[in-house]
């Protein structure tokens, strides 16, 4: 299987490099891993351009220019390179090859859907624990983008290499249990002609109604005349999260198609006394002790009464204070339900954690990084990715997502009114830090405003190609099609750009942004659009031009069904 011009250009990169330390020009214990191949922001700078020169100036203690004009040397007789200019202070761009591009086809073509594919993740274990809602009811459509951006981000670790595990988080242990516990017996006792008010801060949400009618038909009357709360909740629970959790996967599973390799309980990590594990972990290192915490800064409290607590030295970790990791009643805060959950992580064996979280939860971040750099000795043991806030219009009137107000908008009907494709890609095709407005009209336009629409148009397009070529009865194109025929400026525009599919997928990968494959997709949908409206594919009295076209129409398809497969979007053969 042939390289793609990334792999092969940055290969010789190296290989010069290892030559360089061979000789004693630049030491030999010199780490060479930051080095990278890219495109040019300025096309006119050339296909490909590198910042080894840059990267190795200072701890080879060379000047720059010297070590990219002698780069420049050694790489101007590859049979990529047709010229290498050094800019600057020592950046180097390559002009490549026409062949090179060409050949290109060919090496899409042979890797077909592997192609893009990296080993840049090394097989690192890769815990990536993403949605983690509250079983306290159903997915609502801003919970998709967590979902959808987690999903898309495991597909892509993946194909860069890593080997990615994807779990979700029940905090089935917390406070909202008791509250959604004592909201569907509230609606039991109801469904008895019971005289009882919803207590404020319960769930008001019809699901609540059809829990109880679910716990009433399985129980009958066994709980009508329970007035302990404690024993409610201990029989309730159980009973709740699976209902909950029911809710929630058949937006996931069913709706959506996303698995997860493991659902984790943090009631029964509890249970197991993982949380003192992870403080005795901690204390050892001299991390825990107890102490009084200072009042909130800023803030006048004025029934304060300072109390020993049980604290993590967060401040030392980089946090604006230490954080108490028991509650006054000997319970574990949620900072520290999440500290012995994350150690339970590196006890798996995880060495890079992902966690999605939504923008709500922002201020924790600090004080989990500050734990997990605690416990691993490294500052960037753990990534959280936070999702902005998504705002459903509807009748040109934005919907608010509730599950305490009862209006809530599941993201199953989303998914149900626009398709899993359009509700996949729009939440892509945005940087997932930054607040979305997902409009359900526009969503199922059938124009090229529309970026989904647009997308698989492109493909539906190719496929009707293909149909033609066999009305037309034009014979298959062979493997040694003559590719050169390809240069006009529309062809050597996607040619070009299907060539940094590869860089793309490690890019994206690397910064944890898949919303890059999604913009990637629509610009190389659009080069093909271009193509198609300038040229015409199937020319029957020149089979050489129609074949070379087809090879390349070929490449475009597998290249675009590989980004699509990433996000998790179908490419359909007609629209």
């Amino acid at each position: 299987m042939k390289q793609d011009i990334y792999a092969s250009l940055n290969g010789e990169i190296q290989n010069v490099l290892k030559d360089f330390k061979a000789e004693g020009y630049l030491p030999s214990d010199l780490d060479t891993s930051s080095i990278v191949v890219e495109q040019p922001k300025d096309p006119s700078h050339g296909d490909f351009a590198t910042n080894a020169a840059m990267v190795l100036a200072k701890p080879a203690c060379k000047n720059p220019r010297e070590i990219a004009t002698k780069l420049q040397e050694a790489l101007q007789a590859s049979d990529l390179v047709e010229q290498i200019d050094v800019a600057g202070p020592g950046f180097i761009n390559f002009k490549l090859k026409p062949q090179v591009f060409h050949d290109q086809i060919r090496t899409i073509l042979s890797q077909g859907s592997s192609y893009g594919s990296s080993k840049v993740g090394g097989d690192e274990k890769v815990m990536v624990e993403f949605v983690s809602v509250n079983p306290t009811g159903p997915l609502h459509a801003g919970h998709g983008r967590g979902a959808v951006y987690g999903d898309a981000l495991c597909n892509l670790l993946s194909k860069a290499g890593y080997d990615v595990y994807r779990e979700y988080l029940m905090n089935d242990a917390g406070g909202q249990m008791r509250v959604i516990a004592k909201s569907v017996h509230t609606r039991y006792l109801q469904s008895y002609g019971k005289d009882v008010e919803l207590p404020q801060g319960c769930y008001p949400g019809d699901y609540v109604k059809d829990m109880a009618q679910t716990l009433k038909d399985r129980d009958g009357d066994k709980w009508l005349n329970v007035t302990d709360d404690e024993e409610i909740f201990n029989a309730l629970r159980p009973f709740c999260v699976a209902e909950c959790m029911s809710m929630i996967n058949k937006t996931i599973v069913d709706d959506m198609g996303i698995d997860f390799h493991n659902y984790f309980s943090e009631f029964d990590m509890h249970a197991r006394g993982e949380m003192d594990v992870a403080m005795k972990k901690l204390r050892d290192k001299g991390y825990i002790y107890e102490g009084v915490l200072e009042p909130p800064k800023g803030k006048v409290i004025e029934d304060y009464e300072p109390e020993e607590m049980t604290l993590f030295k967060a401040e030392q970790f980089g946090d604006d204070c230490d954080r108490p990791v028991y509650k006054k009643n000997g319970e574990p805060t949620y900072f520290g339900a999440d500290v012995a959950y994350h150690n339970n992580k590196l006890d798996r064996g995880f060495t890079k954690l992902i966690n999605v979280w939504g923008a709500d939860h922002a201020g924790a971040v600090k004080r989990l990084k500050a734990a997990l750099a605690a416990l691993t000795g490294q500052k960037d043991a753990l990534h959280i990715q936070l999702m902005q806030m998504v705002k459903l219009e509807k009748n040109g009137e934005e919907v608010k997502l509730s599950k305490r107000a009862g209006n809530i908008i599941e993201a199953s009907d989303v998914v149900k009114e626009v398709g899993i494709d359009a509700f996949r890609f729009l939440y892509l095709y945005r940087k997932h830090d930054s607040q979305f407005v997902f409009d359900l009209a526009k969503a199922v336009e059938k124009n090229n405003e529309n970026p989904v629409f647009y997308v698989q148009y492109a493909n539906a397009r190719m496929c009707s190609v293909f149909r033609q070529q066999k009305e037309l009865n034009i014979p298959e194109a062979s493997d040694d099609a003559d590719l050169s025929l390809l240069t006009n400026d529309e062809e050597i525009a996607l040619i070009k750009h299907l060539c940094l599919f590869p860089l793309v997928i490690e890019k994206s990968a690397q910064s944890l942004e898949p919303h890059r494959v999604a913009f990637y997709a629509h610009e190389l949908a659009s080069k093909f659009h271009s193509l198609y409206n300038a040229e015409k594919f199937l020319i029957p009295e020149d089979v050489a031009t129609t074949h070379a076209r087809l090879q390349l129409v070929k490449a475009t398809q597998v290249t675009l069904k590989a980004s699509l497969e990433v996000l998790g979007v179908s490419a359909p053969d007609r629209m």
